[in-house]
Parts: C-alpha cells; structure tokens; sequence
C-alpha cells in the first residue's frame, strides 16, 4: 500500500510540475486567411521561430492559416474579443478603427514600391500601427503586400472598359469610391467569398496582388490581369492589446522586434515569388496587360480633393509624398 501511495505521489508531482511548465509558456493565437505556401505566411512563421527561441520557449505562437478560424471580417472580430491574439489583415478595412489606416490603400499615393516600403518602416508607419491602441489592438509590424491591380473575366486596358463590371473590394471606403471613380461597381466582399462570387456571377472581377491571385486560384474564372497598380497598400500583423499589455517589457521588445525582422525576411521573398509566378500564370492562359497608368491617375484626382479636407489626412498625405 505505501509503494502504491508513493508511486501516485510521484505521478501528482510529475504532473503538478508539468501543469507549472504549461503554465510558464505562454501560448498566442496568430490566424490569417492566406495559404502556408504565401511569403506573407512564411514571414509569420519566421516571426513565430524567433519569439519562441528569443524567449527561451516562454511564448510560442501558434498559427492557424487558411482561414482555420474564420475570413478576414470573423477573425477581426475574434481578435477584439480577446478570442485570437494576432491576426494579419489588410490596411484598408482597418481604417475603419483608425482613420490614419485610410491614408495607405489612396490610390497612386506612393511613387512605387521603393518609396513604399521606406515610409512603412520609418516614423510614419509606426504612428499608423500605433493608431488604434485605444481600440483594442495595436500593430506590430506591415508586410508587402504588392501592387492591387484588377483582374477581370474580361479585359481591361483602359477604365472605359471597367464601366458596369461589379468589382469585389474590400470593405474600405477609400477603396469603393475609388472604384466608382474608375468606372466600376465595387461590391465589397471578404476575401474567402471571391472565388465562388466569381464562379456564380456575383461579381465581373476583383483586384489584388499577383500572389493572392495566383494562391487563391482566382485565375480559372477572371483570366485577365490588369497591371494598373492603383494601391499598394500592405498588410498589417496587429495584436490585441490586453494581450500585448499580458507580456512584460522584455517580452514586448522581442515580440516588435521579431515582427520587424520578418516583414525584412517577406520583403526579400515577395519579388522571388512574382517574378516565379508571371510565367507559371502564363502557362495557365493568364493575359496580362501594361495600361497607361497617367489616364487612371486622372480618374482618382476627386478623391484626394474630399480626403484632404480632413487636416489629418492631408497632413499624412503630403508626409508621404515628401518622404525622402
């Protein structure tokens, strides 16, 4: 009977202590809604390897790709709820938290990808992923998301073409009146919805990046890409404040840290992969075509006119536009 006693002892202690070790790791729900093959998946995965081991394995976060737990719009809400640590998104719905996210999807607002990047990294970014702290949730860090062009199930080399195509947008203000500028009807759709809208006729078309469209397999219904580049506005990795403010000092320095050194890690494999792509897309029956950006810059000039009459926005505006 003792021997019986002392070996359920060393079992209860074994456990007490395994339920002490559970307890000292912090486990952080990281969903999005793009394939494990994206860069933009892969940068997370990067972000996850050094938190883990910056950490001595104190935080492991766990992703759930694919729209495991739900499309853009549902893990949005999930994450505000405290339901989902971290979630990747796109800077257009979330100017509808904060009114600075507003500024990055305008149309043609940067000179290209260059000038892009470089303001995302530098004080102006921050202050924009900063924005929504006293909204439940604060960014961590962008990702290149390319270049937003229209790929439609016809045709599109001038916007004359686009008028009366119902093109899927995003949930953005600044990216429907955009497209009604442009000629089209947008129909705001989460990003899970597009295929079979596609397929059904909802919608004549959307617009994305080249890797999105390539993953999502948008190319068998809307065979046509249309290079107008008329957003680039990236993605953003943001958090659930009560969680950020659940890490101490020393664990929020490596968390930022980690999320700034993957969205280097993406930027390096994002080109790789669209230049990989345009050939494989070709194979597929994929047209694409080069447009005359200058006609479609006329088209958005209104929109800037309504904008800048927030102070803010204007002010954000010609930041970006001056940035060196």
């Amino acid at each position: 009977m003792k021997r019986i006693i002392g070996f359920l002892a060393l079992i209860l202690i074994f456990l007490t202590g395994c339920n002490k070790s559970e307890e000292t790791t912090k486990k952080i729900k990281l969903a999005h809604a793009l394939t494990e093959s994206h860069p933009v998946h892969l940068a997370m995965v990067k972000f996850a390897e050094e938190v883990k081991e910056k950490t001595d394995g104190k935080i492991e976060v766990l992703i759930f790709p694919n729209g495991q737990l739900g499309g853009e719009r549902e893990i949005t809400e999930l994450m505000q709820a405290g339901a989902i640590d971290i979630i990747k998104t796109n800077a257009g719905p979330l100017e509808s938290f904060a009114k600075e996210y507003s500024v990055l999807p305008l149309p043609y607002l940067f000179k290209d990808m260059d000038h892009n990047l470089r303001v995302l990294k530098s004080e102006i970014g921050e202050e924009i992923l900063a924005a929504t702290e006293d909204r439940g949730f604060i960014g961590l860090t962008f990702y290149n998301s390319g270049t937003r062009n229209f790929y439609t199930k016809k045709p599109v080399r001038k916007t004359d073409d686009l008028r009366g195509m119902k093109i899927r947008v995003q949930p953005s203000k600044t990216m429907v009146r955009m497209t009604n500028l442009l000629g089209g009807s947008p129909t705001p759709l989460s990003f899970g919805e597009i295929y079979t809208a596609l397929q059904q006729g909802v919608v004549d078309g959307a617009e994305n990046n080249l890797i999105s469209y390539a993953e999502s397999k948008h190319y068998e219904t809307a065979p046509y890409f249309t290079f107008d580049e008329h957003s680039i506005s990236p993605d953003v990795l943001v958090m659930n404040t009560k969680a950020w403010n659940n890490l101490s000092n020393n664990e929020k320095a490596i968390v930022k840290t980690a999320a700034l050194n993957s969205f280097d890690y993406q930027n390096e494999i994002w080109s790789e992969s669209e230049e990989k792509l345009m050939d494989s897309l070709k194979e597929k029956g994929v047209q694409f075509f080069q447009v005359d950006k200058t006609e479609f810059v006329n088209k958005v000039q209104p929109l800037y006119n309504e904008v800048t009459k927030d102070s803010l926005i204007k002010d954000y505006i010609e930041r970006i536009r001056n940035f060196e």
